[in-house]
């Protein structure tokens, strides 16, 4: 009776394991952003964003998101203010003479309540 009972505990577990949704395990995953990740521009853009696959959690007047857009020596080209619409997290350019690699980082709080922080690259050349 004992091993039967552990086999069936077992069973019960691994199927309630499988009956979780796979949202449950992600976080904020990337989709696209502007520029794209890894392409080469002929100038600077006024405006960079990156989008994920759920939203963004704001909380009132809180900067919980964060988008930083940097030159090849680690100077700040953005305006500092990253806006969150639903998906996406932008910030406008104030410096679009910069050439070279450019740095696009970011941290974020997905739907999920999980912060989620990553970069990509994109080249200006004039």
């Amino acid at each position: 009776m004992r091993k039967f009972t552990s086999s069936l505990l077992t069973i019960l577990i691994a199927t309630s394991l499988a009956l979780i949704p796979s949202w449950a395990e992600a976080h904020g995953q990337f989709v696209s952003s502007n520029p794209k990740a890894g392409s080469t521009l002929s100038k600077m853009p006024k405006l960079v964003w990156v989008e994920f696959d759920g939203d963004l959690i704001t909380i009132a007047d809180k900067q919980t998101n964060f988008l930083t857009v940097k030159n090849s020596k680690g100077r700040e080209l953005s305006d500092g203010k990253a806006f969150v619409s639903g998906t996406r997290v932008g910030v406008n350019i104030k410096d679009r003479s910069a050439t070279g690699k450019i740095k696009v980082s970011w941290r974020v709080v997905s739907e999920d309540g999980h912060p989620v922080s990553s970069f990509l690259t994109f080249t200006v050349r004039k």
